[in-house]
């Protein structure tokens, strides 16, 4: 019974059939056969399983080498591109300085001429600013006044009586220190063409 029992036990799948017989040689040598077979072809499939195994790995690996790759290269990429936004930002910030300064001189060759009557201005406002800057500044006779821009501030006078203030730019910021310097006070004294009517213009 103990023999029988443990034959049942030990049958399965590829494994010879006792039948309840006694254990002979023979069976004995074909059990150990069919288990070497089964070891055999267990041996083969882990081996098949393994060499599956390190293919996957080795392929796993190469596309973790690409995937660093193409990542390295983005970040060169991004850090080429971080460099460039510096570069870039250098250089508006210095345009910026560069137009700030452009600016402040342009506003520092700006003259405010205040209070100028209607009836005062005899021909092209340029020519009469030219005119009265001579006058202010004789220093400034002999030179070539260049005006940048002129115009009158502000709405226009609807009445000859009223007074309107000019702004005008020189081209030279030498000569608005000249015209400046010329009086302490900073004042032209304006009449009209008859001499009637007195008007104090400040810069």
């Amino acid at each position: 019974m103990i023999a029988q029992r443990g034959v049942r036990r030990c049958g399965g799948p590829g494994l010879p059939e006792n039948d309840g017989a006694p254990l002979t040689r023979a069976f004995m040598e074909q059990l150990f056969e069919s288990l070497h077979d089964d070891l055999a072809t267990l041996k083969q499939e882990i081996t098949a399983n393994i060499k599956d195994l390190k293919r996957e790995v080795i392929d796993l690996g190469q596309r973790v080498d690409t995937v660093e790759q193409a990542q390295d290269a983005r970040e060169e990429e991004l850090d080429c591109h971080r460099r460039e936004i510096l570069t870039l930002q250098d250089k508006n910030q210095e345009l910026q300085y560069q137009i700030e300064d452009l600016e402040n001189r342009s506003h520092r060759s700006n003259i405010r001429i205040k209070g100028v009557l209607t009836q005062v201005i005899v021909g092209p406002l340029e020519d009469f600013v030219v005119r009265l800057f001579r006058q202010k500044a004789p220093a400034l006779k002999e030179q070539n006044i260049v005006l940048n821009r002129t115009h009158r501030a502000g709405r226009p006078a609807r009445a000859p009586g009223q007074a309107q203030d000019i702004l005008t730019c020189l081209h030279y910021y030498k000569q608005r220190e000249v015209i400046t310097a010329a009086d302490g006070l900073r004042r032209f004294k304006m009449s009209d063409p008859k001499g009637s009517i007195p008007r104090d213009s400040f810069i």
